[in-house]
């Protein structure tokens, strides 16, 4: 069985995200909603891409960035206890299990 071979390109992408989002972070405060948009998209495509060259699945991938895209989001909203990613990470493993292929 071929496995497939992990993309250098979406390593390159992830820490060209990780320098943006570091430069937008340090750069502009976060006041308006288009720079948030801006940040939480910066995110999802970091995430998605370095979770991509780690895990070479996509599914996985995106499950990982819907994980850390919905942790910060809870995080602006206030919601910072412990509960929530202790209770976002069985979630996130239960959608794992539903969309596996048999």
């Amino acid at each position: 069985m071929d496995r497939p071979k992990r993309n250098i390109l979406w390593l390159i992408l992830g820490i060209c995200g990780l320098s943006v989002l570091g430069w937008l972070v340090n750069t502009f405060p976060p006041e308006n909603i288009p720079l948030l948009i801006l940040f939480f998209v910066i995110i999802a495509g970091t995430v998605f891409f370095s979770s991509l060259f780690l895990f070479k699945i996509v599914r996985r991938a995106v499950l990982m960035t819907i994980g850390v895209v919905v942790w910060f989001t809870l995080r602006l909203l206030g919601l910072r206890e412990l509960w929530y990613p202790l209770l976002l990470i069985p979630c996130l493993i239960s959608l794992e299990i539903l969309f596996q292929k048999r």
